[in-house]
């Protein structure tokens, strides 16, 4: 549902609901958040050498 003139915020927040509701999380959710909460920078390095993004493993 594409929101216009004809459709008013209640509708359009059903109809987001309902579809958002279909979708698994995105695949880069966890990666992306990461580096977004450090406004841009990747994690510092660690012992190795090595930059790491770290994803739950259980989670779904």
């Amino acid at each position: 549902m594409n929101l216009n003139d004809k459709v008013d915020q209640a509708a359009f927040i059903r109809a987001r609901n309902r579809r958002d509701k279909t979708l698994e999380a995105p695949q880069l959710l966890f990666p992306s958040v990461q580096v977004n909460i450090r406004a841009g920078e990747l994690p510092k390095a660690e012992s190795n050498g090595m930059q790491y993004l770290k994803i739950p493993l259980n989670f779904l």
